[in-house]
């Protein structure tokens, strides 16, 4: 059995008792982490015991207190929420394009060591643009899970101070905070702080809170993450755009994430025929849509159908709607290429039906063309 451990693991082991030598406790706490994921898979009796170290301590100051949260000098009011370790309800649905950046970001900071001992820099922020409930939000809490970090929300409302000068102390106060360990920090409403200086409507101490955000984002240390979402991009300062290592616009859901979704809620047959005749705003939405679904089911005792087809103002009876869903399967099985014994076990109809099924389309197609 060899024993032996990769070389970029005992590269990060080195560098951790370094860290330790020179009591660089930020260093050391984010190399740890980094370690804690590298052993996750070959030693998890041992990650779980480095995760729980780290994790008593990362929110630890140099003395063994811990850090007190920052709040607003007058209202005595928090200015971050912090989530520890972070739950998900279920995995975010992106388009692929967007899952390969992020899955690459969280690659490039769980490996960090291997990128800084090549003088390579991993990615350090990113900016979410898109619609309000997209996913930009669960997204974050998302990266937090999988680089096991802190994830520190900037509560808006506070931060945002009616008292000249008081606003930017606050943003200070929450970039201090936050660099002080590793983390993931979400500055959500980003356009709220982050405005185009040439905007003449907003008072100087926001063009001067811009030039702070640009100088936090340009310093940013490696070893926590900096996540900004906005829902109006257009809102920001030009600037913000080429500071941020990587940029992820997440646009309206597609019917293969619509389907995706509501697959897990309903049988896939109904979802594949659902996701065609619907057009959510986001996937949020349709989350609610079908919170409302369950209630209305459990509480009115009435059928999935009936409630589906009040919901999205369908225009079919409760009582075609499956076969309606099923037929429309038969088609995108066809065009996938099965056979009709495939076809028929998948979707329960006989080989007869889905050859009639198939006919019946064939014959529009050749009439409507």
């Amino acid at each position: 059995m060899n024993n032996m451990l990769p070389k970029a693991t005992e590269s990060l082991i080195a560098a951790i008792i370094s860290d330790g030598v020179q009591q660089d406790t930020k260093s050391l706490v984010t190399r740890s982490r980094q370690l804690a994921s590298k052993l996750r898979k070959d030693h998890p009796d041992l990650s779980k015991k480095i995760g729980a170290i780290v994790s008593s301590s990362s929110l630890r100051g140099s003395e063994g207190q811990t850090r007190p949260v920052p709040v607003d000098a007058d209202s005595r009011q928090k200015l971050l929420r912090e989530e520890y370790p972070i739950l998900l309800d279920a995995e975010p649905i992106w388009p692929v394009s967007i899952r390969e950046q992020l899955h690459s970001l969280v690659l490039e900071q769980s490996q960090a060591a291997v990128l800084e001992e090549a003088g390579l820099t991993p990615i350090r922020s990113l900016l979410m643009t898109g619609p309000p409930g997209c996913g930009k939000t669960t997204t974050a809490g998302w990266v937090a899970q999988q680089l096991d970090l802190p994830l520190l929300t900037l509560d808006l409302a506070t931060v945002m101070s009616s008292y000249l000068g008081k606003t930017g102390s606050n943003i200070r106060a929450v970039l201090d905070h936050a660099q002080e360990a590793p983390c993931v920090l979400l500055l959500d409403e980003f356009d709220a702080i982050a405005k185009r200086r040439d905007d003449d409507s907003d008072v100087g101490e926001l063009k001067r809170l811009v030039t702070v955000l640009l100088q936090a984002i340009d310093d940013w240390p490696s070893g926590s993450l900096l996540v900004a979402a906005t829902n109006h991009g257009e809102l920001l300062d030009p600037a913000v755009w080429r500071r941020f290592d990587l940029v992820v616009d997440f646009p309206a859901p597609t019917k293969e994430q619509v389907a995706s979704y509501l697959k897990t809620e309903i049988d896939p047959f109904i979802a594949e025929w659902l996701s065609r005749e619907i057009v959510p705003e986001s996937i949020a939405l349709l989350k609610n849509s079908f919170k409302s679904i369950r209630k209305k089911i459990l509480l009115e005792q009435r059928s999935l159908n009936e409630v589906l087809i009040e919901q999205f103002s369908l225009s079919v009876m409760p009582s075609e709607l499956e076969n309606i869903a099923k037929e429309s399967s038969v088609l995108s099985l066809t065009d996938q290429g099965l056979s009709q014994r495939k076809i028929s076990e998948m979707t329960g109809f006989s080989r007869p039906v889905v050859k009639k099924i198939q006919e019946k389309s064939s014959q529009g197609e050749k009439v409507n063309g």
